[in-house]
């Protein structure tokens, strides 16, 4: 079963193992013709060219995308991206600044730090942006939804409606909306109405959602539908790591509490350290890949812990890792719902689940086998750490 399942994940890459690229320079110059897709990871990179189908693409330092792509453009830079180029589709970019100078037909999704539109820019679907700041003075030919942390700066032209969001939102008399103009700021804006075809509307902070309001059981219940998922893929894949990691967190909380503790924090910072080299970048990519599936999976070990305590409770058989773990989830779903420890459980799982299974993963395999024995027994037992 392990074994159809793993195979069923790691086909697709296997199977588009030939577009994958790693080098340290990826330099396509303006008169060459790229017809494959193209999943490239580079230190430096220059794609002038004219690419026939989808782009993907991570870089250690600037990008520059200057060609024509008649795919999708996926970019993710660790300093400086700018997209002067044609896009005839979408474009999703990521970096700490990002300019778009050029043309994206499609849709265009950013998220850095600093995020420039200048106004020779085109874009003809909706531009989504999250960023710390954010100019924007181009022409939009969709909407426009902006997420900003300290500063938006707006000018050009927007043929659809905004929602903007921003500590300091600041107009120009030149900016043109066609549509509705909402935006949630410190600061009342003072825009002149024929500035704007739709209405201008400013949207006061949410309100604390009351703990059982439809819109919180929602999200709480979609929250435990996509966790059960993945706590059955992980049971089904590595039941002995599981029972591994759910017996420390029982029997060694401070311990595992105190590694994942370290560890949540550390090992992202290492990751984003590695990427800014080419050497590291492959390191740097895996471990921000096993940080985040961690993250995830912390929550379902503690939630078998729970599960497994509440089966015992009752008499029932402990070695029901699924049913252990539906039982515990929908317990931290339950506990969620309170705003006062919604914020300490989820952390206090984190820390405990990611220590347990990092002190698993380090542990040969007979110690593990022996785990799962003790773990089907009719009731917990302690298990012997030293």
């Amino acid at each position: 079963m392990r074994l159809a399942l793993l195979t069923a994940c790691l086909l697709p890459f296997f199977a588009s193992a030939s577009a994958f690229t790693f080098t340290n320079q990826y330099l396509i110059p303006a008169n060459q013709t790229i017809s494959d897709e193209q999943w490239v990871v580079s230190t430096v990179a220059q794609p002038e060219g004219i690419f026939l189908n989808d782009l993907s693409i991570i870089c250690a330092n600037p990008l520059q995308l200057n060609g024509t792509y008649a795919g999708n453009i996926n970019g993710i830079a660790g300093m400086e991206t700018v997209l002067s180029g044609i896009a005839k589709r979408n474009a999703r970019i990521t970096g700490k600044v990002i300019r778009i100078e050029g043309i994206v037909e499609g849709n265009l999704l950013l998220l850095a730090d600093t995020v420039t539109i200048n106004q020779e820019a085109v874009i003809g679907g909706n531009v989504r942006i999250l960023a710390d700041k954010v100019i924007s003075e181009g022409t939009i030919g969709g909407d426009l939804h902006v997420t900003a942390g300290s500063l938006l700066n707006l000018d050009g032209t927007i043929a659809g409606t905004t929602h903007l969001q921003a500590r300091e939102i600041l107009t120009e008399e030149t900016l043109r909306i066609g549509g509705d103009f909402t935006y949630r700021s410190d600061n009342l804006l003072l825009l002149d109405p024929a500035q704007v075809e739709g209405s201008i509307q400013l949207i006061e902070s949410n309100p604390t959602q009351a703990p059982l309001s439809p819109a919180r059981l929602k999200s709480r219940g979609l929250w435990l539908f996509a966790a059960f998922l993945a706590g059955a893929a992980y049971l089904l894949l590595f039941p002995s790591q599981a029972a591994h990691a759910t017996h420390f967190v029982f029997t060694a909380p401070l311990k595992s509490s105190l590694i994942g503790f370290l560890a949540s924090g550390a090992l992202p910072i290492l990751g984003v350290f590695c990427l800014t080299s080419f050497v590291g970048l492959p390191t740097g990519l895996l471990m921000l890949g096993l940080w985040g599936a961690w993250v995830y999976l912390s929550q379902i070990v503690t939630a078998c812990l729970i599960g497994l305590l509440l089966l015992r409770l009752t008499g029932a058989p402990t070695g029901r890792l699924l049913l252990a773990s539906a039982i515990g989830l929908l317990l931290l779903a339950l506990i969620g719902l309170i705003p006062a420890l919604e914020l300490p459980v989820q952390a206090i799982s984190l820390w405990l689940g990611m220590g347990a299974i990092l002190q698993a993963i380090f542990l040969n395999r007979s110690e593990s086998v022996a785990t799962a024995q003790r773990l089907n027994t009719a009731q917990l037992q302690t298990m012997d750490t030293n």
